[in-house]
């Protein structure tokens, strides 16, 4: 009987393994908060250069942080809810909703500390400096408020003159880029394509500046992102 009773105890606990595993699968809470922890490491990049380029104002940075990881709260929600694998069954109260997003914060801004002490131990180059002001004048036409109204647009090209175009062509009062106008190719694609180009680029990751080039062959003429240490290259229109 001895012998019965030590090959009944495997049994059990092999029995209680699947159940304990089915337990920790309907978790959808602590899934969620995991969710949320991990999209804010893989979107700080992207929070980190809006901030840069938002006025020196604690409360516009405050708004947009908190706006943000709103968003991808709500957005973790409506996937587990899409999802079987989990028993959805609600929303999370506000104290567990106010837990996760404070820690979201902590992770957040304990990154952005590490970013601004970089920043400080590092003399910022006069290059840098132009493709700040660049990146400020492409990242206003991203659509981020309700209310876009009329900017200039910067040629990515020489960083001096500016963007225009007429019946036939987008070119640059200052250098020679010039691109044929069409039903496809108008100035308000090429902002909105050189705005796309640049947040994929720091959606990589990557902490360098790329370049954009253009190039003409067969009297057409193209417009590419490029970044050697990242390997990006892309063609932006």
């Amino acid at each position: 009987m001895g012998g019965g009773e030590e090959d009944e105890a495997p049994e059990s606990s092999r029995a209680a393994a699947p159940r304990a595993s089915l337990k920790t699968i309907s978790n959808w809470k602590h899934k969620l908060r995991e969710n949320c922890l991990k999209r804010i490491r893989d979107d700080r990049s992207r929070l980190l250069w809006k901030m840069r380029l938002l006025p020196n104002n604690n409360n516009n940075q405050a708004t947009l942080i908190q706006s943000a990881l709103q968003a991808i709260v709500s957005d973790e929600l409506t996937k587990i809810n899409r999802d079987l694998l989990w028993e959805y069954d609600g929303l999370p109260s506000q104290p567990e909703c106010e837990d996760i997003l404070l820690q979201m914060q902590t992770f957040f801004y304990q990154d952005l500390m590490q970013h601004q002490s970089t920043l400080e131990s590092s003399a910022k180059t006069w290059e840098d400096e132009e493709d700040d002001y660049l990146a400020r004048a492409v990242y206003h036409h991203m659509q981020l408020n309700d209310h876009p109204v009329q900017q200039t647009v910067w040629c990515p090209i020489c960083k001096e003159g500016e963007l225009h175009e007429n019946y036939s062509h987008v070119y640059c009062t200052s250098c020679e880029l010039k691109l044929l106008r069409g039903e496809e190719v108008t100035l308000e694609l090429i902002r909105n394509r050189l705005a796309e180009a640049h947040a994929e680029h720091l959606d990589r990751g990557c902490k360098l500046t790329p370049k954009i080039r253009m190039e003409s062959r067969f009297n057409l003429s193209v417009l590419y992102i490029e970044c050697h240490s990242c390997d990006t290259f892309e063609v932006v229109i």
